[in-house]
């Protein structure tokens, strides 16, 4: 007689072990009996281990209706049910992935506070809403932090030029909300699949609406942006979007042609932030950020009041925040180079331009790291 007893297993095991069979279970070919049971039992564990899922997450997730769901677990499904056994399995692996992934700290600035306001706004409409600001000025990050917080009811997708078809662009997004792609997969059924998904989350009002935003949004065509825009309009979904990128997206839509045609899309702006590339990045920003970089590095000092505004000024070029951590980062590789603790004073912040393709303000200055002849200076004559 076996008395040997197994410990349930947690939610992220369930989801690792599920994440080892996406390769066996993709494509267009049915599961095997097996494959179908392992889901539908990874499944049924994962319900009855996390508190906080319901089956109308998991339904929603996989891309079918709670009674559909219940069919599936309970053998009453007529059919194979294949196309939503593969969603669940990849949907366990995508868990998976996010809880192993570490999550880096976001950085509050009043930049993103805008961003973030922007976000809610266009949420709350539901409407379409606008952010431009400079590359470096921490418009991903925000965007990012928005779609993380508000959970499975946003996506964030980096537009490029991969993505600027509307082909494209419903591919990329049926796969950010896990709808299964085939071979025979088409623009027109996923746009339908896409649609009814969102639906299902808006419950016709009943529910909070879905955001979509897109980064990168000037590389969209003309035709994808209108996509999304039937996808806002549509009143079964009624999407909340927001396009953000540098200041070409505001050019493209105000000047005659191209984007001009589009007064449709510009008259459902009801949120809007424009930073322009001249104005300034305010100090406590670039101290909020220098911070978490110099967390991020290991070091827990605060920097003098004359280093802040070293940084506060290289942050006002072209790169803006993006400039303060990869100084930091540079100064932190020398010194390590060389052997020694980091200061992070204006003196060394300035020493390591060459390293980060800058122009230092004071080429004459002394070597800040050690003596003259310490590997420090011959790391900085490398890229010199």
């Amino acid at each position: 007689m076996n008395n040997e007893t197994h410990l349930p297993r947690t939610p992220l095991e369930i989801c690792m072990e599920a994440r080892q069979m996406v390769k066996a279970t993709d494509g267009d070919g049915p599961l095997t009996a097996a494959q179908r049971r392992k889901i539908i039992a990874d499944i049924e564990e994962l319900l009855a281990t996390d508190e906080k899922l319901t089956t109308r997450v998991v339904a929603r997730n996989i891309g079918c209706g709670r009674s559909t769901l219940s069919q599936l677990l309970s053998g009453k499904y007529k059919g194979t049910g294949d196309k939503y056994l593969r969603a669940g399995c990849r949907w366990m692996a995508d868990r998976a992935d996010r809880a192993k992934t570490p999550q880096a700290a976001y950085v509050r600035t009043s930049v993103g506070d805008y961003i973030l306001t922007v976000c809610r706004r266009a949420a709350d409409g539901p409407c379409i809403g606008q952010v431009v600001t400079p590359s470096g000025a921490g418009k991903t990050a925000a965007l990012m932090e928005f779609a993380r917080a508000r959970g499975d009811r946003a996506v964030y997708l980096q537009a490029g030029y991969a993505f600027s078809s509307p082909g494209g662009l419903i591919g990329e997004l049926a796969r950010k909300l896990r709808i299964v792609i085939t071979t025979r997969s088409t623009s027109a059924t996923l746009y339908a699949q896409i649609r009814d998904k969102l639906a299902d989350y808006y419950a016709g009002g009943r529910g909070d609406p879905f955001v979509v935003l897109v980064d990168e949004a000037t590389t969209l065509r003309p035709t994808a942006l209108n996509t999304l825009r039937n996808l806002h309009d549509d009143p079964a979904c009624r999407v909340a979007i927001v396009l953000a990128d540098t200041g070409r997206l505001t050019r493209e839509l105000t000047k005659r042609g191209g984007w001009a045609m589009y007064e449709q899309l510009r008259s459902r702006f009801g949120a809007a932030y424009l930073l322009g590339i001249d104005e300034e990045i305010p100090l406590a920003d670039v101290q909020a950020v220098a911070d978490s970089a110099l967390a991020g590095l290991g070091h827990t000092r605060k920097l003098s009041k004359r280093a802040y505004e070293y940084l506060r000024r290289i942050a006002q070029d072209d790169g803006k925040l993006r400039n303060v951590v990869y100084r930091l980062h540079a100064v932190d590789w020398t010194a390590r180079s060389a052997k020694i603790v980091p200061a992070f004073s204006a003196a060394e912040l300035d020493f390591v331009a060459d390293l980060v393709g800058a122009e230092p303000f004071n080429k004459a200055a002394p070597m800040p790291f050690g003596r003259p002849d310490h590997p420090a200076r011959s790391a900085r004559a490398e890229v010199a």
